[in-house]
């Protein structure tokens, strides 16, 4: 089954807030991995910061990261659509139909985290983060 999950931009807070949901919401944070741990060369003032993380609660889901864009103020949250799929020819569908009139930010491709992933905006300024995990995906 797809699911959507949010996904919290943090600009440079994502560690402290993800402890602040933590003792909030009784949580835990499931996985957390930097600029660092990536392949892909980054700026150094990047490198620590939290690339991608997921946080789980009895009552709450989320993907997290600090993001990129140094333009905004530090704390300023913003969110994007996380959905999971089962099936990548699925996925390649609805990635097709929010780029229609939209913007491809990283077109669909396989990761180092082991999944099929892709970013686009769409024709409403809602971003969205598709990904088919890498047993599902036809690789």
């Amino acid at each position: 089954m797809s699911t959507l999950q949010p996904h919290v931009t943090f600009h440079g807070v994502c560690r402290d807030a993800l402890g602040f949901y933590s003792q909030a919401l009784n949580g835990e944070i499931k996985t957390l991995s930097t600029f660092n741990d990536s392949p892909v060369e980054f700026p150094d003032h990047l490198l620590s910061r939290v690339m991608h993380a997921e946080f789980a609660s009895p009552e709450v889901r989320f993907f997290a990261s600090d993001g990129l864009d140094d333009s905004l103020a530090q704390g300023s949250g913003d969110v994007a659509f996380h959905v999971s799929f089962e099936d990548e020819k699925r996925q390649n569908e609805v990635f097709m139909a929010l780029s229609e009139m939209g913007q491809i930010v990283m077109p669909l491709d396989y990761t180092f985290w082991k999944v099929r992933f892709g970013m686009v905006t769409d024709k409403y300024g809602i971003r969205w983060m598709l990904s088919c995990p890498a047993e599902h995906a036809e690789i």
